[in-house]
């Protein structure tokens, strides 16, 4: 390896390790999402409380966080909604209802909360429950009976050949599934409870500012190493896109050198469809003057690499916050 590939990889892979040093990587403190990054960081297990919503007949409300409790307790999660203690967590609801001819539809935040009352997440749903289901009378019995749906029947039906009814269609047990999924995730990070989730995908964007091939081959290395990992890249943007782009300066250094060097300098950004920057880096090395002026080769490989590897748990993070996944199977991401 020449003398200057051999320094510019020393360099730029020292941002590799930085990744471990607390939640986020250095290169991205002070930037991204407003609010406190510690929010993210739950705790393993714990118990869930799950609350009526305000705004509901009383039976609605009722039945509702029982569904939650039950739909939790199946992931895994202890959960219940008989009481008004204690709890690790608190799950509260906030409803907005309209009656229609069929019953109602909903349309709920559910929003994940410390005990003392700090939110951690949020993660929404809409739905339609039938006229017998919103109007129910309050429940008197255990939180598995009543207007519980048997997990038996639903897995019957749904294995005969060309029945189309849902048996969890407009109930409440059907209203809270999605959402449960994505709470569950939220306290375990747990993807086999996520798996309705949809994929977050990385728009390779504005590559821009290199001569020769650099933009191209900085482009063409990040998408290949993301892709190696199982994320899935895209030149477009999309409904679950977040956005990386890189720009690049490369210009002569001013003071006396042994031999002529330019200072390349590349910003890479991580942001949402909107422009807001979620998280940025910066690598800075020097290289023999004009040798980037027409392929870069194996440095931009190397310079990709480096931010690749520091940038991936931030993704991740950003794909938790906005209740997505990060990471398909190799399979899974070569055919997208």
């Amino acid at each position: 390896m020449p003398p200057f590939l051999r320094s510019f990889a020393l360099l730029v892979l020292m941002a590799v390790p930085l990744g471990a040093c607390g939640d986020l990587p250095r290169p991205f403190e002070g930037a991204g999402r407003e609010g406190d990054p510690s929010l993210l960081e739950l705790r393993d297990t714990g118990t869930v409380r799950v609350e009526g919503g305000d705004d509901l007949p009383q039976g609605a409300s009722a039945h509702l966080a029982r569904a939650m409790a039950r739909a939790l307790r199946k992931r895994d999660i202890a959960a219940y909604s008989d009481s008004q203690n204690g709890g690790d967590y608190i799950l509260r609801p906030n409803v907005q209802t309209s009656l229609v001819e069929t019953g109602a539809k909903l349309d709920v935040t559910w929003v994940l909360m410390r005990p003392d009352g700090l939110a951690i997440d949020t993660t929404r749903s809409v739905g339609e429950l039938s006229s017998n289901q919103w109007f129910a009378d309050e429940p008197t019995g255990p939180e598995e009976s009543d207007l519980a749906v048997p997990p038996d029947l639903v897995d019957k039906v749904r294995e005969l050949d060309g029945v189309k009814a849902d048996p969890l269609a407009l109930t409440y047990d059907g209203l809270v599934a999605l959402p449960a999924d994505q709470i569950a995730f939220m306290i375990t990070g747990d993807r086999s409870a996520f798996k309705a989730a949809p994929f977050m995908k990385i728009a390779l964007i504005d590559f821009a500012g290199a001569p020769g091939d650099g933009n191209t081959a900085l482009s063409r290395s990040a998408g290949a190493l993301l892709q190696s990992k199982g994320i899935l890249v895209d030149k477009e943007i999309g409904e679950h896109s977040i956005i990386l782009s890189a720009s690049v300066d490369v210009r002569p250094v001013e003071e006396a050198t042994r031999e002529p060097l330019d200072k390349v300098s590349i910003d890479w950004v991580i942001m949402e469809v909107d422009g807001t920057e979620l998280g940025q880096m910066q690598q800075n090395n020097v290289v023999p003057r004009g040798s980037l002026d027409k392929h870069w080769g194996a440095i931009a490989s190397i310079a990709a690499q480096a931010a690749v590897e520091t940038l991936e748990g931030v993704l991740g993070q950003i794909a938790t916050r906005k209740q997505l996944q990060l990471r398909a199977d190799k399979k899974t991401a070569s055919a997208r």
